[in-house]
């Protein structure tokens, strides 16, 4: 069906200040937040950190937390080494000094450094028989971005967006038990909040992200409503051609066709149209991995996690290809940087989560 985009922030492209990357929930009973860092290595390494805080009511106490998922390319396929960790809120670090937020003061699981001008992610955990040691320093970073004040509307309730980190390159190394990468690459952060029961509103969320150098990069964000019912939609897609930054609001989208992934049904070729008059159509092209959002909580903790969010949450993250043209679009067969009459192809990585 055809969702109606009604609900984004009044205004046009805005500047993010750097304080806007500190917690902006931490209060009330129902709230969680999230810190997204997709990071591309040259050498095919694709490294996935979110840092969290979340409370989901009374039948489980304020939580931070972390998910890290390893993609190493391989010649028998790539190995995906996944790990969360959870700590009571109690113990986070928000040292805005030093510009360190840091999920407990012994533990080496952070993020540091005062944008655009410095950042860094560091993980040392080891669990389940497995160890993780991943330390990036971030530079030639693009200054935040948002649309209008960053907050979008869905039936009543807010939800914050904001791209802390649109694209910047990354040294430093990432490490897998023996598997060690010296790291060069491009990464990209941004940071989503809400209250209450936003979450429970919305039966998908789609994530694009593209990075080829400091004049090229792209990522669109939208979530989709549930099926059938008359609920609003959020998106937009913050972007750089010509030397210049630009972001269009999702006006509409049409779930061309569908694909059931892990007991899931998901968009597998959208058309979106946006409100400068743009028009995508982004096919996925490949699930790398799945995650389990709630796969490590206690059976209690799930249940109360499930009532808030309205069900189980799955991270499906891969590669997607984006085929833009103003004017119209047309049936196509993509490839990776493959130029075409009616528009232009790009492979994207892509990153949703299903309800």
């Amino acid at each position: 069906g055809i969702h109606a985009q009604i609900s984004n922030p009044d205004g046009g492209l805005a500047q993010t200040a750097p304080e806007k990357i500190w917690p902006q929930t931490l209060h009330g009973s129902h709230f969680n937040e999230f810190w997204n860092y997709h990071i591309y290595l040259d050498d095919g390494t694709k490294v996935h950190i979110t840092y969290s805080v979340a409370n989901f009511g009374s039948l489980k106490s304020p939580v931070s937390g972390v998910r890290v998922s390893v993609l190493i390319p391989g010649s028998n396929g790539p190995k995906i080494y996944q790990v969360s960790r959870e700590y009571a809120i109690d113990y986070l670090v928000q040292d805005e000094q030093n510009d360190r937020f840091q999920l407990r003061a012994e533990r080496e699981l952070l993020f540091e450094g005062k944008l655009p001008e410095t950042h860094r992610v560091r993980i040392f955990t080891r669990k389940d028989g497995n160890q993780f040691d991943i330390d990036l320093t971030f530079s030639n970073i693009t200054r935040a971005y948002t649309r209008g004040n960053g907050k979008f509307n869905v039936n009543g309730e807010q939800i914050g967006h904001l791209t802390h980190i649109p694209y910047a390159e990354v040294t430093g190394h990432a490490a897998v038990n023996d598997i060690r990468r010296e790291a060069s690459g491009k990464a990209y952060m941004d940071h989503t909040y809400q209250f209450q029961t936003t979450t429970s509103l919305l039966k998908s969320g789609y994530r694009f992200v593209y990075l080829k150098d400091a004049d090229n990069w792209d990522s669109i964000f939208f979530l989709l409503p549930e099926d059938g019912q008359e609920m609003k939609t959020i998106g937009y897609r913050l972007y750089k051609r010509d030397g210049r930054v630009r972001q269009a609001a999702v006006e509409r989208i049409t779930q061309i066709t569908k694909q059931r992934v892990s007991g899931k049904n998901i968009a597998l070729t959208m058309e979106i149209e946006m409100d400068n008059g743009e028009r995508l159509r982004i096919t996925r092209s490949e699930d790398e991995e799945t995650f389990s959002v709630l796969g490590e909580l206690g059976w209690i903790a799930r249940r109360a996690a499930r009532t808030f969010l309205g069900g189980e949450i799955i991270d499906f993250r891969g590669t997607a290809h984006l085929l833009e043209d103003s004017r119209v679009i047309k049936q196509f067969r993509t490839t990776p940087k493959q130029d075409l009459i009616c528009g232009h192809s790009r492979q994207l990585s892509d990153h949703l989560f299903c309800r």
